[in-house]
């Protein structure tokens, strides 16, 4: 055991010179490791790496052709491994205690929302929408016409302004983006070795990649914010034949199209940039046949007024509001003519979708949890001398299939045990599986 302890300081003193040493290493040490091992390397300068890939230039880019790489080593004692895995399997503990009142509240939710519907399914009365009729007052009504506005929407930064409901602006900058992958091999005395590779490559990106969290900040560096994010405004007065519609059911109405950009009237320059027009959107840089970090590229959709749209909502005056339920609320969009019954089978299928989503989720994160509390029985055998590292591969492996088989049943306990009120049926079935699910387990620690 001491021979093994001596082992454990060697492998602890060559990580942390590693990870020191690599911070002190010269730039042009570096560049020619990877030159030997890394083809398709960017130029001296690091900020010129080609053209974009986006369908409103006219220049293609392959962003693979313009990548930097480097691989560095780091070790881990057995002592450092037993110390994360403790705190790993205290987060997957506390992991799997909260997958059970996720599932419980998501069949909760699904119960209601579905009492909900029908409740709507019954009450609901077709309007037309020219008029506003004072004996649906408070009813839950359907209606179908044109969603339009008066209003003229713009963006003084560009000089745009149209009539229409919506107005985004979709701003895309050319950043540095870091990605890594990681090799872990075991090494004798229950040790831990992990190869990391490093790739940076210039991408066009919508969300600000924040550089300082790279492994090479100083060298691949990004703008501290975009220039020109993108935002949208939408009409605060659009109507619906004689209703007036609410923010709440505006927001639902997203049928974009492309609004062409024009260089008259526009800024030659912007931000310190030059502005360059084609197909309909702006590029903000020097060439867009060769981006460089830090430009910027811009184009605007809209949504028209005049949309068709079908409403079921409550009528409050010329006003909707939604509908409350014993249960929940109502307010539905859809674009174009939709009956009612369509839109509420629509609205079923929308929140089994979201309800069979938080099911797996759920499920997921209570097979993780249990995963990350019996990795640690992995990890103690990996000490046995010989043997540890094979075997402790095995465990891993079993420890894994053992959190899917125990979860599964414990979720669909959880699910059955909340549908037990409303749907008892449904609820024993749930439990026939469970029960079943649990005997499947059984048999597999048998074998």
């Amino acid at each position: 055991m001491a021979d093994d302890d001596k082992h454990d300081s060697e492998t602890d003193t060559s990580s942390e010179y590693e990870e020191s040493d690599f911070e002190e290493e010269e730039i042009e040490e570096l560049d020619d490791e990877v030159e030997e091992t890394e083809e398709g390397l960017v130029d001296d300068d690091p900020t010129d790496v080609g053209d974009a890939d986006h369908g409103v230039m006219e220049d293609e880019y392959d962003e693979h052709e313009a990548a930097d790489s480097f691989t560095e080593v780091t070790h881990k004692s057995w002592g450092e491994r037993l110390g994360e895995q403790a705190g790993l399997s205290i987060a997957g503990l506390v992991l799997f205690l909260a997958a059970f009142p996720l599932l419980f509240w998501n069949e909760g939710q699904a119960v209601d929302r579905a009492q909900a519907l029908d409740e709507g399914r019954g009450a609901v009365v077709s309007v037309k929408s020219d008029s506003v009729a004072a004996e649906n007052e408070g009813k839950l009504v359907h209606l179908i016409g044109k969603a339009k506005t008066e209003e003229l929407l713009s963006d003084a930064d560009f000089g745009i302004e149209t009539n229409a409901i919506k107005l985004r602006r979709i701003s895309e900058m050319f950043q540095w983006r870091e990605t890594k992958v990681e090799r872990t091999e075991k090494t004798s005395g229950g040790g831990e070795k992990t190869i990391t590779t490093y790739k940076y490559k210039g991408v066009w990106s919508e969300d600000y990649i924040d550089s300082s969290a790279f492994r090479k900040s100083k060298r691949y560096e990004n703008p501290s914010a975009f220039s020109f994010p993108s935002q949208q405004v939408e009409a605060s007065s659009v109507t619906v034949g004689a209703f007036q519609v609410p923010p709440s059911l505006v927001n639902r109405i997203g049928n974009f199209t492309a609004l062409k950009m024009s260089s008259e009237g526009s800024p030659s320059e912007l931000a310190g940039k030059a502005a360059h027009y084609r197909n309909g959107s702006l590029y903000l840089g020097t060439n867009p046949s060769k981006p460089k970090i830090g430009d910027l590229k811009v184009r605007f959709e809209i949504v028209p007024t005049n949309v068709e749209v079908s409403i079921v909502s409550r009528q409050l005056g010329n006003t909707l509001k939604p509908y409350r339920t014993k249960t929940g609320e109502i307010e539905l969009l859809q674009l174009g003519a939709v009956g009612s019954e369509l839109m509420f089978s629509d609205a079923e299928d929308s929140s089994a979708m979201f309800t069979w989503f938080l099911r797996i989720a759920g499920t997921a994160l209570m097979a993780i949890g249990l995963g990350m509390l019996f990795q640690i029985l992995s990890t103690v055998i990996d000490r046995v001398p010989l043997i540890g590292i094979h075997v402790g591969s095995v465990v891993s492996l079993g420890t894994s299939v053992a959190a899917v088989l125990i979860a599964l049943p414990l979720a669909l306990l959880t699910i059955a045990i909340a549908w037990l009120y409303v749907r008892p049926f449904l609820s024993l079935g749930l439990v026939a599986l469970a029960v079943a699910s649990f005997v499947g387990y059984r048999k597999f620690r048998r074998s």
